[in-house]
């Protein structure tokens, strides 16, 4: 590993000697981990990437940095390419209400947080970070001491990221808020709920309860991005997404497995004079890394081996991840905009555990 440049995007993945799923956190072996490099196409393994924190589990990734939970439920900031640990307090009991920490740590700790995102500054001893957290998907975030909820009860997130030293928050209506929360006090700058310009026709193959959309806010330059993703919720060994009911037939005795995959994605661009989110066609030399990490705009041209007006993407559906274990964690891969079709990156069994997750390094 010493020879690797972590300079480009990487994704983090199990061991390479990990052959089996892992079902005991106190096992050893849970502290290595192996990355795929995008500009060489290869997978290298990293011995004990995460410090001697047996049965970590990663909630996020931002400029470089993991977030990570240990067994005991408790947050931490991990710099790979430094070898940086940062300790972070624990959630505050009110976040979990009315569950305890030990049960929230045993039960509840690979699903609870689905976002976790960081704001650095110069000194790595001060930093921001925020999570989207818990059934309603609330924000929470903290500065170095203390965890502050952001007090907007009538508002379910899907996405968070932060830019110019402000957050930015996607709601899962499409609306976007923007806050300043460097200050004692949060302060909500701009609440919007644009109109969506949608191209039925395009989306209309995947409407329907057969798929799912996941929403993802991107800042890129001047520009504010909202992408979609249409997710079929069983997708047969063909690529085709079929219903429910089509998984046990009367001759069947086991049901089909037929694990969720993304299928496509659409991306717009807010104009915010208009009020309205307008459908983009193209990302021209812009690649998108989308997932658990905090979604990001690069340039191709400091990405080497991606593809340019690609979406990369990986998985981030952590309670179906738990539901059964012959899959998850292995939706992955890179979508074209031109091309409109999803491509993988490697071979990957129908069950990655844990889940691939990608870093981009501060340009």
């Amino acid at each position: 590993m010493a020879s690797l440049s972590l300079s480009v995007p990487y994704a983090i993945l199990p061991s390479i000697q990990q052959t089996q799923l892992i079902d005991d956190d106190d096992d050893p072996m849970t502290v290595d981990r192996s990355i795929f490099n995008l500009a060489e196409k290869k997978r290298y393994e990293w011995k004990n990437m995460l410090k001697d924190h047996v049965g970590a589990w990663c909630i996020g990734s931002s400029h470089g940095w993991i977030v990570f939970l240990d067994q005991n439920g408790v947050p931490l900031l991990l710099n790979p390419s430094s070898s940086t640990i940062i300790n972070l307090p624990p959630l505050p009991l009110s976040f979990l209400h009315p569950l305890t920490y030990s049960y929230f740590a045993e039960h509840l700790r690979k699903t609870f947080i689905v976002k976790a995102i960081l704001m650095c500054y110069s000194s790595p001893s001060r930093y921001i970070i925020a999570i989207i957290y818990g059934s309603n998907c609330k924000i929470a975030y903290c500065n170095s001491t203390t965890w502050v909820e952001l007090s907007n009860d009538r508002q379910s997130y899907c996405d968070i990221v932060f830019s110019n030293n402000h957050l930015y928050a996607l709601t899962q209506d499409g609306s976007i808020e923007v806050w300043n929360i460097s200050g004692p006090i949060p302060t909500r700058l701009i609440f919007l709920t644009p109109i969506m310009e949608v191209n039925y026709e395009e989306e209309k193959p995947y409407f329907g309860d057969n798929f799912s959309i996941n929403l993802y806010l991107v800042v890129s330059g001047e520009d504010i991005l909202l992408v979609k993703r249409f997710i079929g919720n069983f997708v047969n060994d063909d690529g085709l997404v079929v219903e429910e009911g089509d998984l046990l037939s009367s001759e069947d005795t086991q049901p089909l497995i037929c694990p969720y995959k993304t299928k496509y994605f659409t991306v717009y661009k807010l104009d915010i004079e208009d009020k309205k989110w307008k459908k983009m066609s193209y990302l021209h030399d812009k690649i998108l890394f989308l997932g658990a990490n905090e979604s990001v705009s690069m340039d191709a041209k400091v990405c080497l081996g991606c593809e340019a007006n690609s979406i990369y993407f990986t998985d981030d559906r952590w309670e179906e991840m738990n539901l059964d274990y012959m899959y998850g964690g292995h939706d992955w891969g890179v979508f074209n905009l031109q091309e409109k079709y999803v491509k993988s990156l490697i071979q990957c069994a129908d069950r990655i555990d844990p889940p691939p997750i990608w870093v981009v390094p501060v340009p």
